[in-house]
This record gives C-alpha cells, sequence and structure tokens, in this order.
C-alpha cells in the first residue's frame, strides 16, 4: 500500500502539463493549454489543460483529472502504477506499507502472479501428453500453431487437482487462488474449477493475465466458463484481444468487434489484427471507452441470428451515448465470422467491412423490418422507437439525414417528425422530475450557479449560510453541483485537483471543469459581496415557498400526477397565478 503523504506529494510535484506533453502535442491559449484530446477523435481542440490548477479536462468526452488520471486512462495502468511510475519520474521515492503478512505485494500482484502461474500450467499442459486431444480439437478447427501461441492458448486437463498440485509445489496461496476463481474449495478440500477446457487467457493492455475463459470440448455443460469478477477483472472493462490488437487498431484507424473467442482469433488468423471481442456479456460504456483510446470508430460484426441482431441494436444507445461513430455488419443467415472467413474468405469480408452501414440507418431498417409502416398504429409505435434516438444525436448534419429516413418511411413531411422530437424533448421528463424545477423565479438558476462558481473558486468561503442556500436550490444540475461539492467540502476535500478528480457525474464533471478552466479576468471583484448576493436571493426567495413545494411532492407521492400538472400549468413559470 502507498502512503497516503506519498500519494499527495506525487499530485503536487507532476507537472501536468509536462507528463501530457508525452502524449499530446499542447499549444499555450489564455492561461491554459490546449490540443486534439488522445481518448476521442475530433478535428478542433478541446483537450484544456491547466499548469494553475495541476488538471486536465476534455470538454468534447468529458475526460479530466490529474496526471495520475491521465496515465490510467491513457497507459491503462491501475492507480498504483501511475503513482509509482510519477514518483520514479519525480524522484520521489516510496516505502510501501504491506499489509499482507506474507510478503510479496498486495492482493492484486498476487492474483497476478497466481494468473501467471495458472497460464504457465494450461499452456504447458496442451503440449503434453494429457493435452492430445485438445491439440487435435485445435488443428482441426485450425486454431493450432503460431496463433494458438499468440493468444497462449491452453489446456485444463481432466484431472480434478492438476492446478491445485502446480500451485501449490510452488508456494503459492490457495486460499487467494479461491477468491481469484482459479480453484474451488469444498470439506477443505481443494479442487480445479477448469477441467477438460480449451483454456483462452485473457490479456489486459499491459499485458497482464487478468482472468481466463474455458470451453468444454465435448458437450459438458456449460460450453463456456469465465472466472469470476476479480479485484484485477471486471468483465465490463476488457476486451479479449485488445492487446494483441491495439497497434494494428491504432494503425487502421478503426476497430472490429465481434462476441466469442474464436471468432475473434479467427479474424486475426485472416490478417484482420484490428479486431476484440466481448466475453459472452453484452458491450458496456466501460468497453467503450477503452475502445475510443486507439480507435476512430468501431464495425460491429455480428451473427445473422435474432441475437446477434439484439446486440447489434443494444450498441445503438451506447454508440449515441459515447458519441462513438459505430458501423453495422450482419453476416448471412447461419455464419458466424469463423464460418464466413471459411467459406467466402477474407476479400469477401473486408467488403462487407467497407459497405457495412450506421448503426442508426440499421437500427430504422430494423424498426421498419418488425413494425407495420402501413398503418396507423405501426407508424406511431416505429415512431415511438425513433424518436427518443433522433434527439439524442448531436450532429445537426446526421440529425438531419435521419430525420430525412424517418419521414421517408412514414410518408410524413419532416417538420412534422422535428415536432415530435420536439414534443418529446420538452414533455419528457417525468412529474417528479418537473417538480424539482418548480417555483423558480427569474434569475434563480444566475444565483445559484454564481453561489457555485464563487465557492468553486473560493471554498475558504463555504459555510453553514451556503450549505442552507444549497439545499434550496431548484435547477436540476445546479442541485446535484451542489450536492457533490458540498460533500467533498464536508470530507475535507477543498483543493480544485482533488474536486476535480473525485467527480465522476458527466454533467458535474462539465460544470466543475467550466468553472475552474475559465479566464477568471473581470469575473468577480469581490467574491465575498457576490456570494453574500447570491446567498440572500436565494434564501430569501426559497423559504415562503417550502410549503408549496412540499404540498405538490405529497400529492405526487400518493398518485395524483394529473393534479400536480394541472397546478404547475395554472402557476405558470414563475410559480404564481
Amino acid at each position: 500500500m502507498i502512503p497516503r503523504e506519498k500519494i499527495e506529494e506525487v499530485r503536487e510535484r507532476a507537472d501536468i502539463v509536462e507528463v501530457v506533453s508525452e502524449y499530446v502535442p499542447l499549444k499555450r491559449r489564455g492561461r491554459n493549454h490546449v490540443g486534439l484530446c488522445p481518448f476521442h477523435s475530433e478535428k478542433t481542440p478541446s483537450f484544456t489543460v491547466s499548469e494553475e490548477k495541476n488538471i486536465f479536462y476534455c470538454f468534447g468526452c468529458h475526460t479530466g483529472g490529474s496526471a495520475i488520471t491521465f496515465l490510467m486512462k491513457h497507459e491503462g495502468m491501475s492507480f498504483p502504477e501511475a503513482v509509482r511510475s510519477l514518483a520514479r519520474r519525480y524522484g520521489i521515492h516510496i516505502q510501501e506499507e504491506w499489509a499482507d503478512r506474507r510478503g510479496g505485494g498486495g492482493e492484486r500482484e498476487r492474483i497476478y502472479r497466481l494468473n501467471q502461474a495458472a497460464c504457465d500450467f494450461f499452456v504447458e499442459t496442451l503440449g503434453s501428453t494429457p493435452g492430445a486431444r485438445a491439440r487435435h480439437y485445435l488443428k482441426k478447427r485450425g486454431y493450432d500453431g503460431e496463433i494458438a501461441s499468440r493468444f497462449k492458448l491452453g489446456y485444463a486437463p481432466m484431472r480434478s487437482d492438476g492446478l491445485v498440485v502446480y500451485l501449490r509445489d510452488r508456494g503459492l496461496d490457495l486460499d487467494l487462488a479461491v477468491k481469484a476463481g482459479l480453484v474451488g474449495k469444498a470439506d477443505n478440500r481443494y479442487y480445479d474449477r477448469f477441467r477438460e477446457r480449451i483454456i483462452f487467457p485473457i490479456i489486459d493492455i499491459r499485458g497482464r493475465v487478468v482472468g481466463f475463459g474455458g470451453r468444454s470440448i465435448d458437450a459438458a455443460e456449460p460450453k463456456y466458463l469465465n472466472s469470476p469478477e476479480t479485484a484485477v477483472f471486471r468483465k465490463s472493462e476488457v476486451l479479449y484481444g485488445l492487446y494483441q490488437a491495439k497497434g494494428a487498431i491504432s494503425k487502421a484507424g478503426y476497430v472490429i468487434l465481434v462476441e466469442g473467442y474464436f471468432d475473434l482469433i479467427a479474424l486475426h488468423r485472416s490478417g484482420l489484427t484490428n479486431s476484440v471481442a466481448t466475453m459472452g456479456t453484452a458491450l458496456t460504456p466501460g468497453h467503450v471507452r477503452i475502445l475510443k483510446r486507439y480507435a476512430g470508430s468501431v464495425c460491429m460484426l455480428f451473427d445473422a441470428d435474432e441475437a446477434g441482431r439484439k446486440a447489434a441494436l443494444r450498441g445503438l444507445d451506447l454508440a449515441l451515448s459515447e458519441e462513438m461513430p459505430t458501423r453495422v455488419v450482419v453476416l448471412p443467415d447461419g455464419c458466424d465470422p469463423d464460418d464466413f472467413l471459411k467459406r467466402e474468405g477474407r476479400e469477401r469480408l473486408e467488403e462487407e467491412i467497407r459497405g457495412a452501414e450506421p448503426i442508426m440507418e440499421f437500427f430504422l431498417k430494423e424498426l421498419k423490418r418488425v413494425h407495420d409502416t402501413g398503418s396507423a398504429d405501426g407508424k406511431a409505435a416505429y415512431l415511438d422507437e425513433a424518436v427518443p434516438r433522433l434527439v439524442r444525436i448531436r450532429n445537426a448534419a446526421s440529425r438531419e439525414h435521419y430525420v430525412a429516413m424517418v419521414a421517408s418511411v412514414l410518408g410524413v413531411d419532416a417538420r412534422a417528425v422535428y415536432e415530435a422530437m420536439n414534443l418529446a424533448s420538452s414533455q419528457g421528463s417525468t412529474p417528479s422530475r418537473i417538480l424539482k424545477g418548480v417555483l423558480r423565479p427569474d434569475g434563480s438558476r444566475l444565483a445559484e450557479s454564481m453561489v457555485l462558481k464563487v465557492i468553486l473558486r473560493h471554498p475558504e468561503l463555504y459555510s453553514e449560510r451556503v450549505k442552507e442556500a444549497f439545499a434550496l436550490f431548484r435547477t436540476p444540475l445546479l442541485k446535484e453541483v451542489a450536492r457533490v461539492v458540498a460533500s467533498l467540502y464536508e470530507d475535507g476535500v477543498t483543493e480544485p485537483e482533488k474536486v476535480f478528480d473525485r467527480v465522476y457525474d458527466e454533467d458535474v464533471r462539465g460544470f466543475v471543469a467550466e468553472t475552474i478552466f475559465s479566464d477568471e479576468k473581470g469575473f468577480m471583484e469581490s467574491p465575498e459581496r457576490m456570494l453574500d448576493d447570491c446567498t440572500r436571493k436565494i434564501l430569501e426567495a426559497g423559504r415562503p415557498r417550502r410549503a408549496t413545494v412540499e404540498m405538490l411532492r405529497r400529492l405526487e407521492e400518493s398518485g395524483h400526477e394529473d393534479l400536480v400538472r394541472k397546478i404547475l400549468g395554472k402557476m405558470g413559470p414563475e410559480g404564481e397565478r
């Protein structure tokens, strides 16, 4: 364990501009430095580094933090690894405090060692006499030789204690091996968890074995058995094959995404090495954010069955929320990528990839396939599913393109689609969300915003009076910012870089970033007076309305949402008749 005071010393000594400049060309702009973001594709620099605050933030993809955070995101390091890397760079000696009396490092490091030992065992076993059947299986499917070596394929033998004996002979901790999902324990006896299976080591971006997937070579169930989540393995944050593919992805500019170990290996065997795979789980925001570090776009390659189509559609909302250009290839019926390559060859698959359609177009075609757009009900159902996605498209040109597609399918004017989008945007909030913003006078948002900006710039002015004003905020976003800031300040975290490092909500992070990075010139000559004026306005305006707000909340909770809407409608935007 790294002592806390050493972590703070690294935070203070690490020069954020110096660290980031090794990876991103930066240009000075006013008090800050800017460059093209390394975490998403962009043409206009939105990546900003503050030397004064010692933090970075991208106003495009909302990634930000300290020099430690930057190394974690860019290099795939864990927090301790990033701290140690910076400590070495700035000559800071770290004497780590090991809580583990067995020695040899913390739990994460010992699990890495266990996993590597298990990987060695599985690889050795594949090449031994007990692995003959597995070698025959792999050769028959074309996964032997160099490709097996590249992905460190192995074999778990039929015996119940092969790995147990291997680990015990090397003095490794079997109880921790249970925790790592390598072995099981029953009646005080240890046994191998993986038996009679082809083993796929799961390797992180730094080349460390974090888990395993095992495929049965007979009819044993389950067909695939994966490691459980551990201190070093999170399925939502690891993509199979990324370690082997990262260089090819950066060179190609895009990544091919498939489902499953063998499909991924088949692509690499054919030379399509800019490919990665999910491992029996749906694509997650964590997966997409990792891919954005290396690729400008994603091409999702899925089977033609219903499961494959659903998997492709699940990627739509992620593509929209993460702003990741995404295309889709759905292979012919009965084909997975491995089958397609064997039947049609690499060139034919590359043609399919070049002709891949944007995921939004695929989605709209699927909607037309499942809804009868010749009927009124079918059109309504189609529109109900299309509109929530249309309103999330931020690029105006793309949005216009897809609005025209929807209008054409429905046989209506594009203005009708835009009206539906406007209606969805204005009425999309639930009664409880409407209530959060009710009864605030004109100017309340400005006052709330100003209080937060003063407090973020001058944390020494935070007080019980400010805390009381925070509780009366009515603007949803600013109320959440106030909640986060108050929580951090109450814990004694007030330095801008530390506050920023502990904010995880994207919208809150954006507000804090804009406040920290904006030019202070002319912003506030007297922060005390500005804070006092804005706080007084909020307190005076908020207290008389508490009873009314409480009454409306009780009505809503008792199921009278319609009545709440009527009352709000009569009260108008200022909360008055």
